[in-house]
């Protein structure tokens, strides 16, 4: 992506940070609660419809872990706006720290990306690991490039593996010809990956806010809520 001869304005991205991190960790949270309704479901096995009427307990476990599943769908949905919201604030604020600078993508192909099927396996972590690296000062341009954190190539390394486990989860609660216990199974090793890939998410964000943050700070840009109005009629 050629390099803009105008400066962006700088909008920070901290408060979309703050809400991401509030949502990954509400949803961590519940994720771990729905692990232990199904853990709990897998004691409590219920096999057929008399078994259910005999079964109180298991009967509670089930309509739990229901609740759970939609309420734990409904903070994804939240998680995954919020974060692309972030992500195409962040990313434009490259252009308010060095308009010169050269960038590989877009603020809409950084969000865009995660919907093509292929090209999200490897483009947005890329955009998110730039964003990251290109936070920094102008001076920093002199220097090769930082290498992010470890924290970043884990985190996508675990939303992989919680994508992929978790669309098998989906596919095989479907599937009448798969045992009850192995789905339970396949769900709780979903919830797993997807509670460590939101930890590590959070360390993400977190990172790349504090480093545009301090840069904002040390630049002395003073964010702007939007563009300024239109000069008054003479």
């Amino acid at each position: 992506m050629n390099p803009s001869p105008y400066p962006a304005p700088f909008i920070s991205a901290h408060g979309r940070a703050f809400i991401v991190k509030i949502l990954l960790l509400i949803g961590a949270v519940a994720t771990g609660i729905s692990l232990l309704a199904e853990l709990l479901s897998l004691a409590f096995p219920l096999t057929d419809e008399q078994e259910l009427a005999d079964n109180p307990m298991g009967a509670v476990v089930i309509f739990i872990v229901f609740l759970l599943g939609v309420l734990e769908l409904i903070i994804y949905v939240a998680t995954v706006v919020f974060f692309l919201v972030w992500l195409y604030r962040a990313y434009a604020n490259l252009r308010a720290f060095n308009p010169s600078r050269r960038l590989d993508h877009s603020p809409g192909w950084a969000v865009g990306s995660f919907f093509v099927p292929f090209i999200n396996l490897v483009v947005p972590y890329r955009a998110v690991k730039e964003v990251w690296q290109k936070s920094g000062p102008p001076d920093e341009e002199l220097l090769s490039e930082p290498n992010p954190p470890a924290t970043f190539p884990i985190w996508w390394l675990f939303w992989l593996l919680s994508s992929i486990v978790g669309n098998i989860s989906l596919r095989v609660s479907f599937n009448e010809n798969v045992p009850e216990r192995t789905a339970t199974m396949i769900s709780i090793a979903a919830g797993v990956l997807s509670i460590i890939a939101a930890v590590f998410a959070y360390l993400v964000v977190d990172s790349i806010d504090k480093k545009q943050e301090e840069t904002s700070g040390n630049l002395r840009l003073r964010s702007i809520p939007g563009p300024p109005p239109p000069p008054p009629d003479l």
